[in-house]
């Protein structure tokens, strides 16, 4: 009986020291895991940490790897910030000269810049992305849009994109301008060339606005920002007013004549909505660029239509599409933009100015950049 019962206990407490051991495994196995996934979301975090600092440290940093394209620079006394891009890698990003000739600031790789009628490359991608969505058609008249448009059942959206249009267009002054009092001066004026007839002016710009807001019935402020910038990852990019100058890295436009600088007087930017009155870096043009020619904004068939032209000018929708570079081009009040990149997406030439110098040619100067590029 004795030996009966101690053979019971003995067995009770061989199970119970079986499940001990399994209950134990159970929760060693349960720590070992909670610590491996506590490690790998620590390891994640530390990645997505240093991917931050270092996008932000690359989207900032002096890059200076090519003696031969900033030795140019210099000889022809450029003003401004530069990016250079030679099969796809950035290897001149720097300030040339001063950004504040009365403060003597320097400017650099983060010195802003207004982009002067290089934002019509913006718009233009806005409304062919409102076409690639079928919400519009770049072939659709405008007084589909604007009812009382003069002629505007014959003139199509792509007038507008191309220059094309045949509009007067409207004098810029220093007066406060809403969207639609420009509106209505424009169809004022009516038309006085052919249509089809090349003749660069911001008016017609100012119509594909109005119609980008019409449509989307969001300012086109609100619609680049989730359309455009958030997808290319731009973050330094803003809206000209009247207190630009006190921005942290703004820069001062200038007018250069007999080797003296002279602050020029800017103009009411009411005036220019959507058509020139946006500030960026450097990087941020680059961005811009680079997400627009690897179709991250336009797919391939709209990114064709965007660069062919509409007319004996080269001018495309936004750019001109010259032999050596896709390109555009901008000046405001003493800031000289010129934003291109090569056909196959490989070289890239952004140069902001904000000395006008009539000596000193951007185009030419990107000739001679490109033909360092290609050695």
């Amino acid at each position: 009986m004795k030996k009966g019962r101690l053979l019971i206990v003995l067995g009770v407490l061989g199970l119970l020291g079986v499940f001990g051991f399994l209950v134990n495994n159970v929760r060693q196995e349960k720590e070992f895991k909670n610590q491996e996934r506590i490690t790998k979301k620590s390891q994640t975090n530390h990645h997505q940490q240093h991917h931050s600092v270092k996008k932000q440290e690359t989207a900032v940093a002096t890059i200076d790897r090519n003696q031969q394209l900033d030795q140019l620079l210099q000889k022809v006394g450029f003003n401004g910030t530069a990016l250079i891009v030679k099969n796809q890698q950035i290897v001149l990003r720097k300030g040339y000269g001063t950004a504040n000739q009365a403060q003597q600031t320097a400017n650099t790789s983060q010195t802003l810049f207004p982009i002067a009628s290089t934002e019509k490359a913006l718009i233009a991608t806005s409304i062919l992305q409102l076409d690639q969505q079928h919400r519009l058609s770049v072939n659709d008249p405008i007084n589909k849009y604007l009812p009382g448009f003069p002629n505007g059942s014959q003139i199509k959206l792509r007038n507008f994109l191309t220059h094309t249009s045949g509009i007067v267009g409207r004098a810029e002054d220093n007066q406060n301008k809403s969207l639609d009092q420009m509106i209505a001066e424009i169809e004022h004026n009516g038309v006085h060339r052919p249509l089809g007839s090349w003749q660069y002016e911001d008016s017609n710009y100012t119509v594909l606005v109005k119609v980008l807001e019409k449509v989307t019935h969001e300012s086109f402020k609100k619609y680049l920002m989730q359309h455009v910038f958030k997808p290319a990852g731009i973050e330094t990019v803003g809206y000209v007013n009247q207190n630009f100058s006190g921005l942290k890295n703004a820069s001062i436009g200038y007018l250069k004549q007999n080797n003296q600088l002279t602050a020029v007087t800017i103009p009411n930017f009411s005036q220019l909505y959507g058509v020139s009155d946006m500030y960026m870096s450097v990087t941020s043009m680059y961005q811009f660029d680079w997400a627009l020619k690897n179709k991250k904004l336009l797919d391939a068939a709209h990114l064709q239509l965007m660069f062919t032209p509409g007319s004996s000018s080269h001018y495309g929708m936004g750019f001109y599409n010259d032999p050596g570079l896709i390109v555009n081009r901008g000046y405001v009040a003493g800031w000289v933009i010129s934003n291109g990149f090569t056909h196959d997406g490989q070289d890239y030439i952004l140069l902001f100015s904000n000395v006008k110098d009539k000596q000193l040619s951007l185009g030419k100067l990107n000739s001679e950049i490109l033909q360092i590029l290609r050695k």
